[in-house]
């Protein structure tokens, strides 16, 4: 008896671990493309095949943004994509106004 209980909660077990697969989300896809950024510093930086879905930090902040991706981008000033934080949405081109800098993306798709 004591080897039908032991069975019974292996199955048990190995069910709710199943079960916690199929519950899990997928992993977020790459965008397709790439995004490029000027620093506050001149400096041109480029990403290829980022994660959507993901905050990005950006590297000494960014005053000209170039959205290659298949994505929209999203750019924020802070660096954790805060809620109320973002400064634009970009689908190709993004000038900084004087005095802002973004410090955070996130790619998505709308």
């Amino acid at each position: 008896m004591e080897l039908q209980g032991g069975l019974r909660k292996a199955v048990f077990a190995g069910a709710a671990a199943l079960a916690s697969l199929a519950l899990t989300p997928g992993s977020a896809h790459a965008a397709d493309g790439r995004f490029s950024y000027i620093t506050t510093d001149g400096q041109l930086i480029h990403v290829d095949r980022a994660p959507s879905g993901t905050c990005l930090q950006l590297q000494a902040g960014a005053v000209r943004f170039e959205n290659g991706t298949s994505d929209s981008a999203f750019l924020y000033s802070d660096a954790a994509c805060g809620s109320g934080n973002e400064v634009a949405q970009v689908d190709l081109f993004w000038n900084a106004p004087a005095g802002v800098e973004a410090l955070s993306v996130r790619l998505d798709k709308v």
